[in-house]
């Protein structure tokens, strides 16, 4: 099999409902999917995005500009392009947005090669667990009213999710407390509450609200306290809390996770796909994280992070997000907390065509 061709489409995603966070204000996710189609008629897709049409534009210059390591190639060679398109980037950078391009590329190819193994993804990658624990990330937003934020907790329980994670950052983090012990007191003991900072804290903060948080909510992590690159301070941070500190998302690569595990800056990472540049580096971050005796977790692009982390011996939750499902023909599943990881070969979705013309930038 060879990869005859390279699509790539240039999207604008409306997400369900405005996103407000402690540094975020979006309404929609600038998208560049990526179609890879072999001579045999097999595809495999992958996809990045950015907040900003012109963002997105330059992030889709740059997969064309590394469509060519992948054209006319073996998509069983996956690792060995990557590669070439890795040692192609080195004058520009491997951070920013040439690692978004690579990451569409390289998922892209991991599903053409699983698919013309006619492999589930996961099982490719020699993993056997076809449920994986997730939470739901799609809600739970920072500008919520109380009302709405109970309610939303209701209806992700009612979609079977165990597990949810609310923001917290605002400017008066008593007001962050009291919402934060009212959802705990709404969803009960049994259901797992995560809350995400978004880097909106600094140092003594964290630490202070954190105890509080801790006594509060009973949370299962505490996630981005401070500013990413700041990995001292998180270090600190989570010698100072018995909650968990999860981080990782904003950084970049392989190494990137590496700098983090090296000052035990959390007590779990959750690598962005398109950080790592795709699931070659993904699975090089999470046997890094099972080298230095961590768990691994996600961010975003659960399509293929499910399949990854299904085969990761030490993944230990996936980020729920909903925010690209309608550019699949269907959503993937969940039940008692679990996602079941489709069975189908490669990633097991497919991109829906009258998606791809309805979004089309």
């Amino acid at each position: 099999m060879k990869i005859a061709s390279v699509a790539i489409h240039r999207l604008s995603v409306p997400l369900p409902r405005p996103v407000r966070t402690a540094i975020h204000n979006h309404a929609h996710a600038d998208t560049v999917a990526v179609e890879l189609r072999s001579d045999a008629g097999a595809v495999g897709s992958g996809y990045c995005f950015a907040f900003g049409a012109k963002r997105a534009a330059a992030l889709a210059a740059l997969v064309e500009d590394l469509a060519p390591f992948y054209e006319g190639k073996d998509p069983s060679g996956v690792v060995a392009h990557f590669e070439a398109a890795w040692r192609s980037i080195n004058f520009i950078g491997h951070s920013g947005l040439s690692m978004l391009a690579l990451s569409a590329l390289d998922t892209a190819c991991w599903d053409l090669a699983a698919r013309a193994a006619n492999l589930p993804l996961f099982r490719y990658l020699g993993g056997e667990r076809t449920r994986v624990p997730t939470y739901a990330s799609s809600g739970l937003w920072i500008d919520y009213s109380v009302g709405q934020l109970l309610a939303e907790a209701e209806k992700f329980q009612a979609q079977g999710h165990r597990a949810m994670k609310m923001r917290v950052g605002g400017p008066d983090p008593r007001v962050d407390m009291e919402r934060a012990r009212l959802l705990r007191e709404a969803i009960g003991p049994d259901v797992k509450l995560l809350a995400d900072v978004n880097q909106g804290w600094d140092e003594p903060t964290a630490i202070r609200w954190g105890r509080e948080l801790e006594a509060a909510a009973d949370l299962y992590w505490l996630e981005e306290p401070l500013p990413y690159e700041d990995l001292e301070g998180c270090a600190r941070i989570a010698a100072a809390l018995n909650m968990r500190i999860a981080t990782g998302e904003s950084d970049y690569g392989s190494l990137g996770m590496k700098r983090h595990l090296d000052v035990r800056a959390a007590d779990v990472l959750m690598p962005d796909l398109q950080r790592m540049g795709g699931v070659t580096e993904y699975r090089r971050a999470g046997e890094l994280c099972r080298a230095y005796g961590q768990p691994v977790s996600s961010h975003l692009f659960m399509e293929a992070s499910c399949h990854v982390l299904a085969a990761a011996p030490n993944a230990l939750i996936l980020e729920h997000m909903d925010w690209w499902q309608t550019l699949f023909t269907e959503p993937l599943r969940v039940e008692n907390g679990e996602v079941l990881v489709p069975e189908r070969p490669g990633i097991g979705v497919e991109l829906d065509p009258k998606a791809l013309a309805r979004f089309r930038a």
